[in-house]
């Protein structure tokens, strides 16, 4: 049976516990938890990139401090590694507002974000947390690490629920960007069929 490394980068958020009390009550004998403080300012790069090779797990898991698993996550990820040994896996995460990501079964920036990554542990074939530019760290691990160990495998299921939004100007910003993208892809779609 798959176990799992879970590397958890905190910025000292209340809504920590939250996030602690969703992995807690999914491990199984073998799983270990590695909750570390960051004081990086670049997204949980650097403690992530510090605490890989220290992981001991089949598979690595990869959470924010702010955000949850929801019940019956772990062992849906464990029936996908037993089924699927040596291959990526990246579930759908959901946001209280907005579209779920990955948006389409596709790797690119943007479209997939850490809680959704279940990565085999292959000393070697991992890739590195790294922002460059627009690029997102999270994109350029997963990429590197499929370069290295092959296509991932997407998972139409969600395993991760994002935190709330609270501020009332945020939320409209994510509602204005799922529309726009909503309508973007509506025109390709008419431009392909010639409406």
């Amino acid at each position: 049976m798959a176990t799992f490394s879970i590397i958890v980068g905190t910025a000292g958020r209340k809504t920590l516990q939250r996030t602690l009390r969703s992995i807690t009550r999914q491990l199984e004998p073998g799983d270990e938890l590695f909750v570390l403080r960051d004081d990086s300012d670049d997204a949980g790069d650097t403690p992530r990139n510090q605490t890989m090779h220290r992981a001991a797990g089949s598979h690595l898991l990869f959470m924010d401090d702010d955000d949850v698993y929801v019940p019956g996550a772990f062992a849906s990820m464990r029936r996908f590694a037993d089924d699927n040994p040596g291959r990526i896996g990246i579930f759908r995460m959901a946001y209280t507002t907005g579209p779920k990501r990955w948006r389409v079964p596709e790797l690119r920036n943007r479209n997939v974000s850490t809680q959704n990554f279940l990565v085999p542990n292959v000393p070697g074939r991992l890739g590195v947390w790294e922002h460059r530019g627009t690029v997102h760290g999270d994109f350029t691990f997963i990429e590197e690490t499929a370069r290295l160990q092959g296509d991932p495998i997407f998972v139409d299921e969600v395993t991760v629920r994002v935190r709330p939004i609270r501020n009332p100007l945020k939320v409209l910003y994510v509602r204005a960007r799922y529309r726009a993208a909503l309508g973007s892809r509506l025109r390709a779609l008419r431009a392909r069929l010639g409406a």
